[in-house]
């Protein structure tokens, strides 16, 4: 009778959870895509850099939620699942993910550059914007490429091996991390010995401020959205690691980090969109003539 009424409540959990997430991942579509149509629409926008370093972002986003609510659309329909589409389909969400936080990563090169070096056009060109957006969509196809031939979380009723859960979350967690801190530490201890060279200050002043107010102001909303995308994951990839098989945490507690990422993911498309003034220009006189 116990086992009966668990089994009942973990179905009302996943029922709640499901409903959750596909409104979630619905609207992360919509607004990524509203975003990526206004850039692409107004040259105004188009002609900030950085602003592209966002719309990959975004466009990452809309792959990670169109696959998310295919997987729930499968698991719901109860469509029998292949081992080469459990592979895929385990691939495809985890190469976004890795999309996501690796154009992060190179959104900070990006930014560290072109303070150290804000007198060579090599860094303001549109071949190194580019060459960073391919970075990240190689990097994040590569860092996925073991789960196309390993069982992983996506396939029905298994956690995937060990070692795979513990490279994922090296791999999309911990890694970007460490680029990003890097990054931003460098950052900081330029920009602090830039100002203590007094023969030079209004020289150094000049260099650290060639970046306009917007795109610095695009920078520092990626590294917060960044922050509060790692965040959002690391509670559910710590489930996958040290609470599988036999030893797993209750219902509840699952359902809450199962939602985590698609909110955060939304809360970080929403900021992205809302800081960008532009933008929020555009949306603005748009609902003024309506």
């Amino acid at each position: 009778m116990e086992n009966i009424t668990d089994l009942n409540i973990n179905d009302v959990n996943n029922n709640i959870t499901d409903i959750i997430q596909i409104f979630l991942f619905t609207f992360i579509i919509i607004v990524s895509n509203i975003y990526i149509i206004l850039v692409l629409s107004k040259r105004t926008l188009r002609s900030a850099k950085f602003t592209w370093l966002t719309v990959n972002v975004c466009f990452a986003s809309v792959i990670f939620a169109i696959m998310q609510l295919l997987s729930i659309g499968i698991r719901l329909n109860n469509i029998p699942e292949t081992l080469i589409s459990c592979h895929s389909k385990g691939f495809i969400i985890d190469m976004s993910t890795c999309h996501i936080m690796y154009s992060h990563c190179t959104s900070s090169l990006c930014r560290l550059f072109s303070i150290k070096y804000p007198h060579k056009p090599f860094f303001k060109s549109s071949r190194w914007l580019l060459i960073n957006i391919g970075m990240s969509w190689f990097i994040g196809i590569f860092m996925a490429l073991p789960l196309l031939f390993f069982d992983n979380f996506t396939c029905s009723g298994n956690y995937g091996k060990r070692f795979l859960q513990i490279y994922t979350s090296f791999s999309t967690i911990l890694i970007p991390v460490v680029i990003v801190a890097l990054c931003n530490i460098a950052i900081f201890r330029y920009v602090r010995q830039s100002t203590k060279r007094i023969r030079s200050i209004s020289e150094n002043q000049t260099n650290t401020n060639q970046l306009s107010h917007r795109d610095r102001r695009l920078c520092n909303i990626m590294l917060l959205t960044f922050c509060v995308f790692v965040m959002g994951w690391i509670p559910l990839f710590t489930e996958l690691v040290f609470f599988n098989g036999g030893n797993r945490l209750n219902s509840r507690l699952t359902t809450t980090f199962q939602i985590l990422p698609p909110i955060c993911l939304l809360a970080d498309v929403i900021v992205i969109v809302y800081s960008d003034q532009p933008v929020r220009n555009v949306f603005l006189n748009v609902f003024k003539r309506h």
